[in-house]
C-alpha cells in the first residue's frame, strides 16, 4: 500500500536520473534512479529500479528497489523486490516473502535517543568543563606553586 497522499504532488527522481547529494523534503518522494547521499522525506518510496547509497530518515518508507544504507522511519514496509543492505530502525515493519534484508532490525519510537556507543567521552567532556573551585584559574595556580 503506497503512503496516504496529501493532496500534493509527489517529487518523483525518474530513472534515467542520479543524484550524488542529499535529498530532502517536507513532502512525499518516489525515487526510481539512482542516489549516493542521503535521503530525508515525510514519505519515501523507493522503486524496483531504484538505488540508494546512504541513510535514509522518513515518516513513511516503502522499499522496493536496493538500499545500501540505514534506514530511520516510524513505518518501513520491504516489498518482494526490495534488496536492504543496512539496519533499519522502525516502530512498524512489515517485510513481503521474497525481500532480501542484510542488517539488523531494531524496533524503536522515533522520539527516543540514539544509543551512545561509549559513556567514557562524556565523562572526559564532563570534567574538562569543570572549573576549579576557587576563583584562581588551573595556570595561575601552577604559577603559585612555581
Amino acid at each position: 500500500m503506497p503512503p496516504q497522499s496529501s493532496g500534493k504532488i509527489p517529487s518523483i527522481l525518474a530513472e534515467d536520473m542520479r543524484v550524488t547529494g542529499d535529498v530532502i523534503s517536507a513532502g512525499e518522494v518516489q525515487i526510481d534512479g539512482d542516489v549516493i547521499g542521503d535521503v530525508e522525506a515525510h514519505a519515501l518510496i523507493i522503486g524496483d529500479t531504484a538505488h540508494v547509497r546512504g541513510q535514509i530518515t522518513a515518516d513513511i518508507v516503502r522499499v522496493s528497489g536496493a538500499v545500501t544504507g540505514r534506514i530511520k522511519a516510524r513505518e518501513v514496509v520491504l516489498t518482494r523486490s526490495a534488496k536492504v543492505e543496512g539496519d533499519i530502525l522502525h516502530e512498524v515493519l512489515a517485510i513481503e516473502a521474497g525481500a532480501q534484508l542484510q542488517g539488523n532490525c531494531r524496533r524503536r519510537l522515533m522520539d527516543e535517543e540514539e544509543p551512545k556507543a561509549l559513556e567514557a567521552p562524556q565523562k572526559i567532556a564532563a570534567k574538562s568543563e569543570e572549573k576549579p573551585s576557587d576563583d584562581k584559574s588551573l595556570f595561575d595556580k601552577e604559577e603559585a606553586a612555581a
